[in-house]
């Protein structure tokens, strides 16, 4: 490198400009940060709040060129006729005379108090408003921010009795109280949602909580959320959702530029205040492989080998888990040879839930949402059989690259699954967030594995992937909006002891996922649990039964014929993955196919006998060629008698002796059972019964 010599006059000049810009430099006044807030804002419960609290450790972020005060006050609300208005505190007082160049706003946690917002809610945006003039009363250039209240969870004792409700109505008014003055808006719900470990008495962060709250407000400030990075499901070896929209998004700096190059064509988001950005792919092609390109200021990421056509999400406990190495078509070589139009992505789970204690390190992940990490082209021998033998089986028929997203963990119960925010909005659900460890919603062998697991648990709040809506923080939320066709579900052995609750669950969950994928018809397909040796099982089936009725744009695939009395997991798994794809190619793909297994829908009094007719009855049949098993009459009392049936004329004849009233016929309601009734689809009919008409329910000799 050469450098070029001035002359030395000009040198020394330039070095006394120099300095004298130092000095000025360094004479100029910080930039002055006023935290206003509550006792989250204080530091409430923090042993160093001096140095632990959001707001110094929002000083120690932004450095020597910011000054950061705390002007929290424990207790105060919003609203200025509350039970201790925050306008009425001296720090309130101490913040205007301190005349900040940036403020940021956070009150409204105690205003959600029955002292307060019942009587004075009306008043909650003139107040916001009149608090955000007298900060530009005092200086006229400040920039305000005002933010989303931190969560309140439901161990908080006044959760159920308002304050849950009240609280989503204050960050609601925060939204328009941001748009309604023109001041910023800074998200700090959504970071700290989904940790409840860190909010030891359910409203007050712990030093960690903190750390994240004083990081995305500096995010906001400086615009910098750390650059371009999107979700790991966008990769080398992807699988886009064809459609009419494809969406890709991520996380960036406010205000910046993102451009996605595929196929030719360009398209363009700008970063929002919040670091988020979102756009969407038209008019793309079906096929690959291809490259896609996303830019971002300098940075630039590059994805190979993307693919574009079907997404299908697996998810289920251990049946959906299990391997396809372990499965009974991999041992007699039923496995067809690797398919390049399938692709597999699975979220690998950091280590197994056997009987043992987990160490310190795996539970310090875990309370840090780090359980599972996904990629894609993982090996299929390890890859969930089931969503294997589906997509084999779909791709065969329709030709087009078939993506396999499998999100499974032997043992989790369905409430593992489902937003924390659907268990809030439901009065019943609620209670399953309660003392999760110890509460009878949950099962009891979930409760015992976790604690096993959890022996050696380093914090008193300590999390574990069985806690209600952990899969989902952990995972399942980073998963949407990515493009999926639909959802292939395999669970509930670990929620057979309230099939009750589970139906309740069951529907929740999926409405919720339709609102997220923003599609109301977003197709489900699930597997009623297989016969097996467990008292709780045949009504589980029902009640599944019962939801394959009821929830629409949802099918159900009867493993009855597949399940063996002793052990969970079955190793037919060929043959329900092709069940599940025979549904999909029916219903979702509009196929000419028989898909459908007999369901009853009414009964005749015969001669001596009992006559059942079905839907989808046509060319009934038994699975093995024998005479009807898997029936049983029921009387008044509740006594029940297997019998055998006979098929005539698209009906099956079940015969009734010994004065018998029959009240009820039942079908595969033994834990394990050889039913064996069937029609030209294939199909087994599943665990299912019907009352008889009391017009029809006599004595028959």
């Amino acid at each position: 490198m050469k450098i070029l010599k001035k002359n030395s006059n000009r040198g020394i000049l330039f070095l006394i400009i120099l300095f004298l810009l130092t000095i000025n430099v360094n004479a100029q006044t910080k930039i002055k940060v006023a935290c206003i807030g509550n006792s989250v804002t204080y530091g409430l419960g923090i042993s160093t709040r001096n140095v632990f609290s959001y707001p110094a450790r929002l000083q120690f972020l932004l450095g020597k060129e910011y000054e950061v005060k705390n002007y929290g006050h424990s207790g105060a609300t919003l609203l200025r006729k509350g039970h201790r208005p925050y306008s009425l505190t001296k720090e309130f007082g101490n913040a205007l005379t301190y005349k900040p160049d940036i403020a940021i706003i956070n009150l409204g946690l105690n205003d959600t108090d029955p002292r307060n917002w019942p009587d004075y809610g009306l008043s909650f945006e003139a107040d916001y408003a009149w608090l955000i003039e007298q900060f530009r009363n005092v200086n006229p250039n400040i920039e305000i921010y005002v933010g989303l209240l931190t969560p309140i969870f439901s161990g908080h004792p006044r959760f159920g009795s308002g304050t849950h409700l009240w609280h989503k109505a204050i960050n609601n008014k925060i939204v328009k109280v941001a748009h309604a003055n023109g001041v910023g808006l800074i998200d700090l719900f959504t970071p700290l949602v989904n940790r409840p470990d860190l909010f030891p008495d359910h409203i007050h962060p712990i030093e960690e909580g903190a750390a994240i709250m004083a990081n995305t407000v500096c995010s906001y400030l400086v615009k910098d959320f750390g650059g371009l990075k999107i979700p790991e499901l966008f990769a080398d070896g992807m699988v886009l959702q064809r459609g009419d929209r494809i969406p890709v998004f991520g996380r960036g700096n406010p205000d910046q530029v993102v451009t996605v190059d595929f196929q030719g064509k360009k398209r363009r988001a700008v970063v929002d205040s919040g670091g988020n950005w979102i756009l969407y792919l038209t008019g793309v092609k079906t096929g690959g492989p291809f490259v896609m390109e996303i830019h971002h200021s300098e940075e630039t990421i590059t994805l190979k080998d993307v693919s574009v056509g079907d997404v299908w999400l697996c998810m289920g406990q251990s049946n959906m888990d299990f391997p396809l190495q372990a499965s009974r078509s991999w041992r007699t070589g039923e496995v067809p040879l690797k398919n390049q139009n399938i692709r597999l992505f699975k979220f690998h789970a950091l280590k197994s839930t056997d009987n043992i204690p987990w160490d310190r390190a795996t539970l310090e992940k875990v309370n840090g949402l780090g359980y599972f990490k996904g990629s894609w082209n993982v090996e299929r021998k390890g890859f969930s059989a089931i969503g294997y033998h589906f997509g084999v089986s779909v791709q065969d028929r329709l030709k087009v690259p078939i993506g396999i997203v499998q999100l499974s963990l032997g043992g989790a119960p369905i409430e593992a699954f489902m937003d924390k925010e659907v268990l809030w909005d439901d009065p019943q659900l609620v209670n399953l967030l309660k003392d999760w460890i110890n509460s009878d919603y949950i099962m009891p062998w979930v409760r015992e594995r976790a604690t096993v697991n959890m022996t050696h648990k380093v914090s008193e709040r300590q999390r574990h992937p069985y806690q209600p809506s952990y899969i989902y923080d952990a995972a399942l939320c980073n998963i949407v909006p990515f493009g999926i066709k639909g959802i292939l579900w395999y669970q509930g052995e670990s929620n057979t002891h309230n099939p009750g609750l589970y139906k309740r669950m069951f529907f929740r969950m999926i409405e919720d996922f339709r609102k997220k994928w923003q599609n109301d018809r977003l197709p489900v397909y699930f597997v009623q649990l297989p016969g097996m040796d467990r008292p709780s099982w045949p009504c589980f089936r029902k009640m599944q039964h019962e939801i394959d009725q009821e929830l629409s744009f949802s099918e159900m695939a009867v493993t009855l014929d597949l399940g063996d009395s002793l052990n969970v997991h079955p190793a037919k798994k060929r043959e329900v993955g092709e069940r599940l794809a025979i549904k999909a190619l029916s219903n979702t793909y509009s196929m000419d196919i028989l898909a459908n297994a007999p369901k009853m829908t009414s009964v005749e009094d015969g001669q001596d006998e009992i006559i059942v007719s079905f839907e989808d009855g046509e060319g009934l049949c038994t699975l093995n060629g024998e005479s009807v098993m898997g029936f049983e009459l029921v009387n008044a009392k509740g006594q029940s008698v297997a019998v055998r049936g006979n098929i005539k004329g698209g009906q099956v004849k079940l015969p009734v002796h010994n004065n018998f009233q029959v009240k009820e016929v039942r079908y595969g309601f033994k834990p394990f059972t050889r039913a064996n009734l069937s029609n030209m689809s294939g199909m087994p009919m599943g665990t299912s019964s019907i009352k008889i008409p009391s017009k029809i329910s006599g004595k028959h000799k």
